[in-house]
């Protein structure tokens, strides 16, 4: 997984073909934030797949309508999603209902077998509602998507208040 603005040679990337995983980027960044400019960058990198941050898309467009033309002209791509909520400094929170509302709209554009690594941070003792709040923000009414925690450790640092 590669944030856009660190390739600054596309031949350097480009043999890696769909190894490549760009993600899609939050309002601090003027890159790869919509289905527009992800174009330019699979347009530079044609193999390269895609990990899709709902929280960075839904943060550029609340409506979520930028989220829905990303899966519908990328979903092929999607490899990974990253699942948190994020506040206005575009830092990574526990997923709000606000959230959970916005992701069911595109829930069922992501495919089942996707991984989702979950980017929110909270305490050691709210993991579990963490992950049952990202299986109810992904619900499309059939399975429930596979959930894994993150695994740098993000999810069990304490929030401070």
């Amino acid at each position: 997984m590669v944030h856009p603005d660190s390739i600054h040679d596309d031949a350097l990337w480009r043999p890696f073909g769909k190894l490549v995983c760009i993600e899609n980027m939050d309002k601090r960044k003027p890159i790869a934030r919509t289905r527009d400019e992800l174009c330019a960058w699979f347009d530079r990198l044609p193999e390269a797949s895609l990990c899709l941050d709902l929280a960075h898309v839904r943060q550029i467009d609340p409506t979520m309508t930028e989220a829905y033309l990303i899966l519908r002209d990328f979903g092929n791509r999607v490899a990974e999603v990253h699942l948190s909520d994020v506040n206005a400094a575009s830092k990574h929170e526990p997923i709000s209902y606000g959230a959970t509302l916005a992701y069911q709209q595109v829930a069922a554009m992501i495919p089942e077998t996707i991984p989702v690594i979950l980017e929110s941070i909270v305490s050691a003792e709210f993991i579990d509602d963490e992950i049952e709040a990202a299986h109810e923000a992904l619900a499309t009414g059939g399975p429930r998507p596979r959930v894994r925690k993150r695994r740098s450790g993000a999810t069990a640092k304490p929030v401070h208040a």
